[in-house]
């Protein structure tokens, strides 16, 4: 006997679970998805991904669900095992180094880093990440030879596209086309302190705070490079990052005075603060206000 009309044939296999798991993925219905590939993975555990192709499938469709879902560090942990059972997708090299960059795990993120470089030169902006994790990792020299190495892209815009909006009070489009300066000739340091400087402008705290890392640990070499992330930590009262930055211009300048006046400021009005990596208090703000 047929099967009745309006009753469709239940799915038996891996590969009719991976079937189907495909067919919610298309309709963004990724919980059901999820839930037919942890079938197929059930079905196939005994089975080696790198002999069996739609166990390796539907890892990789798992891990896409996860990132859609925003569940990262699943995500990020199911992608691990497919590269283990030889995916060799570019994308999820890049994807990985973000994500273990981006929760500070320099050790995990480096090898991704590396392993992406190496197959693509032309994402500029993950390089620039890479560069900037390296710099935070005091190898400032690897980070600038890695910079340096990109090849120049075209950018769309030119700098009097950018001075033509900041003249206009329009920031946001300003510090969009310096970036994409930026991105274009990741290697040129004026680029860098633009942004910086329109994002003070901007009166966003976490961007200037993020141009300002990006400044020091790409181009730290040089005092001017360090001063905006000593602006940077003492507006979030971060006095005693800022100790320690000051304290670097001035065994890099062989005694910047106004490096040993604030430092004197901040030791004098927020002693506390400048001996441990703590916030200060709002009254220690407020004496080293008075004490400039």
């Amino acid at each position: 006997m047929g099967i009745p009309l309006g009753i469709s044939a239940q799915p038996v296999s891996p590969e009719d679970f991976l079937e189907r798991a495909r067919e919610h993925f298309e309709r963004r219905r990724f919980l059901n998805a999820l839930e037919s590939l942890r079938v197929t993975l059930q079905m196939t555990e005994e089975r080696d991904a790198r002999q069996y192709k739609p166990k390796l499938e539907a890892e990789i469709l798992a891990a896409e669900c996860l990132v859609a879902l925003g569940r990262n560090e699943e995500a990020a942990n199911m992608y691990e095992r497919a590269l283990l059972h030889g995916y060799t997708e570019k994308k999820v090299l890049a994807y990985l180094a973000q994500h273990f960059a981006a929760r500070k795990l320099w050790n995990r993120a480096a090898p991704y880093f590396e392993q992406y470089y190496a197959v693509d030169k032309s994402d500029t902006q993950t390089h620039i990440r890479f560069a900037g994790m390296l710099g935070r990792q005091k190898s400032r020299d690897r980070a600038r030879q890695i910079l340096e190495s990109l090849e120049p892209q075209p950018a769309k815009v030119k700098s009097e596209d950018c001075e033509r909006h900041e003249r206009r009070h329009k920031l946001r489009e300003a510090f969009a086309c310096v970036t994409a300066l930026r991105n274009a000739r990741p290697d040129k340091e004026q680029h860098y302190l633009a942004r910086y400087r329109l994002a003070v402008a901007q009166k966003q705290p976490q961007l200037v705070t993020e141009c300002a890392e990006d400044l020091y640990f790409l181009f730290g070499n040089d005092t001017r490079y360090i001063w905006p992330l000593i602006e940077a930590r003492i507006a979030a009262r971060k006095f005693y990052d800022a100790k320690v930055l000051l304290e670097e211009v001035i065994a890099l300048s062989g005694g910047d005075s106004e490096a040993k006046r604030l430092l004197a400021n901040l030791q004098n009005d927020a002693p506390r603060a400048v001996e441990k990596p703590l916030r200060a208090t709002p009254k220690e703000m407020q004496m080293l206000e008075i004490g400039k």
